[in-house]
């Protein structure tokens, strides 16, 4: 095992040049649990593949680099209907299929050992999502998640979204000061932006909207520092507040996040596609990906820099793997579905500058002996990932983080 010194060394180089403040807050957040730890690594999850593994020995896909459980979500589309689907792809790059399903899989142990799962049903819920993986890939058809027949925990995050109204979310974000209406900041979701970089984000916006079709739509009313998430906190990331439709019930939540190069750069060895910017990337696999992205996805440039923007969606439509602490069922038939979702996904943007057709996934989904290896695989790196954990927590206690 790597020694303390050279762990805090890797999660230190790889974040240098992050906001100090977010980054602050968010090496507190890895300090949580060992599953907020897991999130905020993928650096490490890929960096300690070795170079001869099995799990760079299958087609290339467009993976979606972070594949875990509480990457699926709900959301609403631009047609404002609700779906449920895969809701980050910063880390988003053309590689073997293999190591999306690993790091996955991972997820599922970790989650698993936190609710004290007994290890053997946490076997049965990596093989339940593997199997269902596998099996659809092997199908070859692309299909979308019915939501007429969804049940349990999907079903529910589909009825939330469904039944939202756009009004009583932005009441709760915003208040009025002197008639004019603003954000909220709490320094918890939001903070306070200086009026130098409101100005400049203001200004990019509006050249921005001035090439849409509806650039008074885009018209700003407020800008915060936003704070989500683990592995971004530490990059740029807004929340602006725009006119929308015309009254305050009819204005929109903006989330404007900065785009950096996939974390699998400097691991994947097959060539990438030429991108205008990172946030092309972002957003052109996640429409291969989805049939219905999320509402107003546009690729954005800030002080020369690439941001993806979309509307805001709220956190609680993320899964959040404590949901099955009560009822150890509920994960069987939302790893079901998720591995439905993420094998249709792999199908629909197949055959797309260097990934893989059909038929190529076809094939190597028939080789049953795969499944036992990243189950192991996966298995045994959960258990590295507790001893990181546990390493990074007595170097932050410590004070090393710093």
């Amino acid at each position: 095992m790597p020694t303390q010194k050279n762990l805090i060394s890797r999660i230190k180089n790889y974040n240098h040049d992050r906001d100090q403040g977010f980054l602050a807050m968010k090496y507190k957040a890895m300090r949580e649990d060992n599953y907020r730890f897991f999130r905020a690594t993928a650096h490490l999850f890929y960096e300690d593949i070795p170079k001869s593994s099995f799990l760079f020995k299958a087609p290339s896909v467009w993976l979606c680099g972070d594949l875990h459980l509480e990457n699926f979500g709900s959301y609403k589309g631009d047609n404002r209907v609700a779906y449920f689907n895969i809701n980050d792809f910063d880390e988003c790059i053309l590689g073997p299929l293999l190591p999306d399903l690993a790091r996955f899989m991972v997820s599922v142990y970790i989650a698993a050992g936190n609710l004290k799962v007994p290890v053997a049903k946490a076997h049965t819920l990596t093989g339940v999502f593997s199997n269902t993986y596998f099996k659809n890939l092997e199908e070859g058809y692309i299909k979308v998640l019915e939501k007429e027949t969804t049940t349990g925990v999907i079903k529910h995050f589909l009825e939330e979204v469904k039944n939202r109204k756009r009004k009583t979310f932005i009441k709760e974000r915003t208040f009025f000061k002197k008639k004019n209406i603003k954000l909220k900041i709490d320094n918890i979701h939001t903070s306070e932006i200086s009026k130098p970089e409101k100005k400049i984000v203001a200004q990019a916006i509006n050249e921005w909207a001035a090439k849409t079709k509806n650039p008074d739509f885009f018209k700003v009313k407020d800008i915060a520092f936003r704070i989500a998430g683990t592995s971004s906190l530490g990059l740029k990331r807004y929340i602006v507040l725009v006119e929308g439709n015309g009254t305050p019930e009819e204005n929109y939540l903006i989330d404007i996040k900065e785009s950096r190069p996939s974390c699998l750069n400097t691991i994947i060895s097959i060539k990438q596609p030429k991108w205008i910017n990172e946030s092309e990337r972002i957003i052109e696999v996640q429409n291969r990906f989805i049939s219905d992205p999320p509402a107003l996805l546009q690729n954005i440039t800030i002080s020369g820099k690439a941001f993806v923007l979309k509307e805001l969606q709220p956190s609680a439509d993320r899964i959040d793997y404590q949901l099955f602490n009560d009822d150890i069922k509920k994960p069987e038939s939302v790893l079901h579905n998720m591995a439905c979702i993420y094998a249709w996904s792999n199908l629909r943007a197949g055959g797309r500058q260097g990934s893989a057709i059909a038929d190529e996934l076809i094939d190597f989904a028939k080789n049953t002996s795969i499944q036992k290896e990243l189950k192991k695989y996966a298995y045994d790196y959960s258990k590295k990932m507790k001893h990181y954990y546990k390493e990074y927590c007595m170097a932050f206690d410590k004070g090393l983080l710093n």
